[in-house]
């Protein structure tokens, strides 16, 4: 419903776009969503707006441009942006899910990857603010992460390959919400290595002993 009516942050967002070419349930459930707002929409009481409020969102705007806190770019119309943003659909690699392929430079396998080591990796994405971060996991081929717990909320989708936990088996679009009642240890199926699209809101809490050591650097 948040989807729906344009209220999830950027990182929720995406995961929800992506999550949603897949998954011919939520995309009825959005659909009924954005009915519902057309419908209070047109049963609301129109409210005029007056006439000189865009005159004076410019003049802010120009303002703030003019005493550096807003780029010249900033002010393009979204017109003069959509070539832009064309170009950098058609040069993306076409495997990635649609919502990803302005952020991703390139598959999966060409990504700069970073860890503690190659079993266990994560690439960070650009659009993580200050409520939530986003990044890509990669749990190589029959490799494990560390037992552990959360200390919030990580909404997971799973983008290539699959895992399993206690809970069960997750494969490529299923969606996954751990929260701080989660005990696991994901584990990567033996054919091919896994990649989740993470958000989380807090870092996660190593459990083991080896895991316990890992926890200063977790962000």
């Amino acid at each position: 419903m948040q989807f729906a009516a344009g209220q999830l942050t950027n990182a929720l967002g995406i995961q929800t776009a992506c999550h949603l070419e897949s998954c011919i349930e939520c995309q009825k459930k959005v659909f009924i969503y954005e009915q519902l707002g057309g419908d209070l929409i047109d049963y609301s009481t129109p409210v005029e707006v007056n006439t000189e409020a865009k005159s004076r969102l410019l003049a802010t705007l120009h303002a703030k441009r003019d005493a550096g806190q807003l780029r010249t770019s900033d002010l393009e119309p979204i017109e003069a942006l959509e070539p832009v943003f064309k170009q950098q659909l058609e040069h993306a690699d076409q495997r990635l899910p649609k919502p990803l392929r302005r952020f991703v430079p390139s598959y999966y396998e060409h990504l700069p990857w970073s860890g503690f080591s190659k079993s266990i990796q994560s690439y960070d994405l650009p659009f993580s603010d200050e409520q939530y971060t986003a990044r890509f996991y990669k749990i190589a081929a029959g490799k494990e992460l560390p037992q552990h717990t959360h200390q919030g909320n990580e909404f997971t989708l799973v983008l290539s390959g699959s895992f399993s936990d206690l809970s069960g088996d997750y494969h490529p679009g299923d969606f996954v919400l751990a929260n701080t009642s989660t005990h696991h240890q994901p584990q990567a199926h033996d054919k091919e290595d896994c990649i989740c699209f993470a958000v989380t809101d807090a870092p996660l809490k190593m459990t083991g002993f080896f895991g316990r050591l890992l926890n200063p650097f977790l962000r």
